[in-house]
C-alpha cells in the first residue's frame, strides 16, 4: 500500500494544574499530530510531545520532519523499518519528533490489515491496564487534596513527585498516606534530586508508610550512587533518565544499579527502540515499567497497545496524564475505575477530530 499523503497539525494543550516536580514546572504541553493517508483513503494517526524545557526544539523539529519526510509519498507503508531509518539518518536533533511518524507508519499498516496495533506488534496479551497516577509537588494540602480526588476517582495506585527536601518529602508524603488511606499502593519519584546518603536516608523514612518502589533517586548520571540506594534500601528502585537506549540498560545491569527501568515512547524514540530496550532488559533480569508524562490520548494509547503486546513488563502503568490536561483533539480513550482499556478497533482504535 503507498502512502499518498503526510500532515503535521501544532497544537497546545493546557494543564488543569501546574506541573511541578524536582526538576522542572509547567503549565501546557505542545503536541504535535500527524495525518498519514494510505493510497485506499485509510488514515494512520501519529502524535508527540516535547518537555516543556524543550519548548524551542518544537517548531524547528517538525520543519526538519516535514522537509525529511516528502520523500516517503509513494513508498509502501509496510517498509516502516526502511523509511523510518531513512528519515532518522536525516532528522537528528529530534528523537521525541520521530516517534509521531513511526506511530502513524505503523497504525496505517494495523488498519490496512484490519488487526489492532497490538496484534500488529506481536499479540494483545492484555484487554486492560491498571493505571499508576502521578502526582505532582505542590503544597501539604493540595498533595493530599488532590491524592483523595484520584482515589475517590478509582486509582489505587498513586506515584507522587518528591525531591523538595527530606523535611518537605516527609511532611508531604505522611499527609498523602493519610488522605487516602492504606490500602492505595505508593511509588515515589524523586526526578534525580538528592545524592545516594539523602536518597537513603529519605526512603527509609517512608518506607514503614508503604513506599514501594522508588524512581530515579539520584542523578542519571550517578550509576554508582544509585546501586548504593539500590543496595541499601527495600522499596524497588526503578531507572528512567538513566536509560535512554539499551547499552544504557547494560550500565544499570552490570552496576546492579537497579531492579527495574521505565520504559518511555517518547523518551527512548518510539515503539521499535522501546521494544529493543525491553529485549535487553528481560535479558539481563531487569523488570520494566511502562512511564509517562503529560500528553495527548494519542501517545497514551499506543502505549497501551504497546504494554499489551510486550511481555516483561510489570504494572500499573503511568498512561492516564491526559486527564489532566485540556484541548486534546483525541477522542475515545477514558480512564474508568483506575483502569483503562486497550482500545479495539484497527491500529491505535481512536479517532482524531481535525
Amino acid at each position: 500500500m503507498k502512502i499518498a499523503n503526510i500532515a503535521f497539525f501544532p497544537h497546545r494543550l493546557k494543564r488543569k494544574y501546574r506541573w511541578q516536580t524536582a526538576s522542572y514546572a509547567a503549565d501546557g504541553v505542545q503536541v504535535f499530530y500527524v495525518k498519514l493517508q494510505g493510497e485506499n483513503g485509510l488514515i494512520g494517526l501519529g502524535a508527540t510531545s516535547v518537555m516543556p524545557k524543550e519548548d524551542a526544539t518544537f517548531q524547528p523539529g517538525i520543519d526538519a520532519l516535514k522537509s525529511a519526510t516528502q520523500t516517503i509519498v509513494g513508498c509502501d507503508v509496510f517498509d516502516f523499518d526502511s523509511l523510518m531509518t531513512d528519515i532518522e539518518r536525516k532528522v537528528r536533533g529530534y528523537p521525541r519528533h520521530l516517534v509521531a511518524v513511526e506511530m502513524a507508519l505503523l497504525d496505517l499498516a494495523a488498519k490496512i490489515d484490519k488487526v489492532s496495533l497490538s496484534s500488529f506488534l506481536g499479540g494483545r496479551n492484555h484487554e486492560s491496564i491498571p493505571v499508576l497516577k502521578m502526582l505532582g509537588m505542590g503544597s501539604t494540602e493540595f498533595m493530599a487534596g488532590r491524592a483523595a480526588q484520584f482515589v475517590q476517582q478509582g486509582y489505587r495506585f498513586l506515584k507522587i513527585k518528591l525531591g523538595a527536601g527530606p523535611a518537605i518529602d516527609l511532611e508531604r508524603f505522611k499527609a498523602v498516606r493519610e488522605a487516602v488511606g492504606s490500602s492505595v499502593n505508593f511509588t515515589a519519584d524523586f526526578n534525580g534530586a538528592y545524592d545516594a546518603p539523602t536518597a537513603i536516608r529519605v526512603i527509609e523514612q517512608l518506607t514503614p508508610d508503604g513506599l514501594t518502589m522508588v524512581e530515579q533517586p539520584v542523578p542519571a548520571d550517578d550509576i554508582a550512587g544509585m546501586a548504593l540506594v539500590t543496595q541499601a534500601v527495600q522499596p524497588l528502585v526503578l531507572a528512567d533518565q538513566s536509560v535512554n537506549n539499551p547499552a544504557d540498560v547494560a550500565k544499570i545491569a552490570d552496576s546492579r544499579a537497579a531492579k527495574a527501568v521505565s520504559i518511555k515512547l517518547l523518551k527512548l524514540g518510539g515503539i521499535r527502540k522501546s521494544q529493543a530496550v525491553v529485549k535487553a532488559c528481560v535479558s539481563m533480569g531487569l523488570a520494566c515499567h511502562v512511564g509517562g508524562t503529560g500528553t495527548t490520548r494519542l501517545v497514551e494509547a499506543a502505549q497501551a497497545h504497546f504494554i499489551s503486546a510486550t511481555p516483561g513488563i510489570i504494572g500499573p502503568s503511568e498512561i492516564a496524564e491526559f486527564e489532566e490536561l485540556d484541548g486534546d483533539l483525541v477522542d475515545g480513550f477514558e480512564v474508568v475505575g483506575g483502569v483503562l482499556r486497550v482500545p479495539d478497533g484497527p491500529g491505535l482504535g481512536v479517532g482524531l477530530a481535525i
